[in-house]
């Protein structure tokens, strides 16, 4: 998971790393962080890889704040965790759907409490949701919407009800992603959403009007998954 770090002070921001390289150790988890300091830099940034931002308000030229609201403007996902020294404003940070906020100096265990709290969040929306993060922005769908992921290249076409969106990531990154909610695959290029499968013939799996052919490999894997998930296991 990616954590961008937006503050202007540079011990506060060694701390902070610290503090994360110690939450990675304590509960056995990945996590990269990446410092901004200065609000307009990380809105300059491809803001849309950050699955969390922990954000000073108070800083020189954007405010934190000011930065969130225009965060939520093209990303209404992203877990935003604000730094200040000034209790007052966890009011505000209600506006823009803060998972919490972290009262300066910061002391490792209510860290380490408020980033358990930010990452179920996360969680939680990753599982209820599609986050597709393109070059222009967030797409988020429910996995219903979508009927397959095809795989080009370095690039990811999710084919949906309505639109097709395409984004830079792996077929193994997505079917690790998109198993738990149903979905498998065909082949090496194809992970389908088992519940818009309308028959399967031979080496053939009809997904609404698309013919995708089963390799020899994945027959197996795949019928089991889609037995389970009609319910005959």
């Amino acid at each position: 998971m990616e954590i961008a770090i937006v503050d202007d002070s540079d011990l506060d921001v060694q701390n902070l790393m610290r503090y994360i390289r110690a939450f990675e150790d304590e509960h056995h988890s990945r996590l990269s962080a990446q410092r901004f300091s200065d609000a307009r830099a990380f809105l300059k940034s491809d803001t849309s890889r950050f699955s969390l931002v922990i954000m000073d308000i108070d800083m020189p030229g954007i405010t934190g704040m000011e930065a969130a609201h225009l965060l939520r403007s093209v990303d209404p996902n992203i877990q935003i965790v604000f730094m200040t020294t000034m209790p007052q404003y966890a009011i505000e940070s209600y506006e823009v759907d803060a998972a919490d906020y972290i009262l300066k100096p910061v002391a490792y265990a209510s860290f380490a409490l408020k980033l358990s709290k930010a990452l179920r969040r996360v969680e939680r929306a990753e599982a209820s949701t599609i986050v597709l993060k393109t070059p222009d922005g967030v797409v988020s769908l429910p996995p219903w919407e979508v009927t397959y992921v095809e795989s080009e290249g370095h690039y990811l076409v999710y084919h949906t009800t309505s639109q097709e969106v395409r984004i830079r990531e792996t077929m193994t990154s997505a079917e690790k992603r998109l198993a738990p909610l149903g979905f498998a695959r065909c082949n090496s290029y194809y992970l389908v959403n088992l519940r818009h499968v309308a028959s399967i013939t031979g080496t053939d799996v009809r997904v609404g009007k698309e013919e995708l052919r089963m390799s020899r490999s994945r027959r197996g894997p795949f019928m089991d998954a889609f037995v389970r998930f009609s319910g005959g296991a």
